[in-house]
């Protein structure tokens, strides 16, 4: 596959990612329920079901971030992209396995977790940062990534128990799937000949 394709579903996973946060949030809204909970019932399977579309469009999002700037941000961004990419992979596996099982595997759900909330914390600073250097992406994209954990940390654990506030990610998502989008559409031109 090429890297500009990977770009273009980089830029489609952004866009579940918005899709899925936002609806998320809405049915957190609407049913006002925690974001976990009664356990099984159609507002708990929205909300689990929409975060997990949200989370697998991170990962896609985050593979079109690190093709398209691969040659220009280095062993930092490769290792933001690495850290970032296990953490989303972690939480995604422990929403999926959340929804399957209704949480038979605590300790298991727990460490993946923990280790999803780790991999943010540490990956999308570190990724925010070669991005912001590598001048690739709009400078405010990598501003976004790098402080995507502290927002997540202030709409989850400081704001909103009930998860309506996690609709707000969905236009951050969709900021940047905006940047991958136009650093792509503008590399695909053809330059004018003088």
């Amino acid at each position: 596959m090429s890297s500009s394709s990977l770009v273009r579903w980089g830029l489609l996973g952004a866009l579940l990612a918005a899709t899925g946060w936002t609806v998320s949030g809405i049915v957190a809204f609407v049913f006002g329920v925690a974001p976990f909970g009664p356990v099984g019932s159609l507002s708990w399977y929205l909300i689990e079901s929409s975060d997990a579309i949200a989370e697998a469009g991170m990962l896609m999002a985050l593979v079109g971030l690190h093709v398209r700037q691969v040659p220009n941000y280095g062993r930092l961004g490769m290792a933001g992209f690495i850290v970032a990419f296990v953490g989303t992979a972690s939480s995604f596996v422990t929403t999926v396995i959340y929804i399957l099982s209704f949480n038979r595997f605590e300790t298991v759900v727990g460490v993946l977790q923990n280790l999803g909330i780790l991999g943010w914390l540490v990956g999308f600073p570190l990724l925010g940062i070669a991005t912001f250097r590598a001048r690739v992406l709009p400078h405010w994209c990598g501003v976004l990534l790098a402080a995507f954990a502290p927002i997540l940390f202030l709409v989850f654990f400081l704001l909103d128990r009930s998860g309506a506030v996690r609709a707000f990610l969905g236009p951050y998502w969709l900021a940047v799937g905006y940047a991958l989008w136009s650093r792509s559409a503008a590399s695909e031109q053809p330059s004018r000949v003088r």
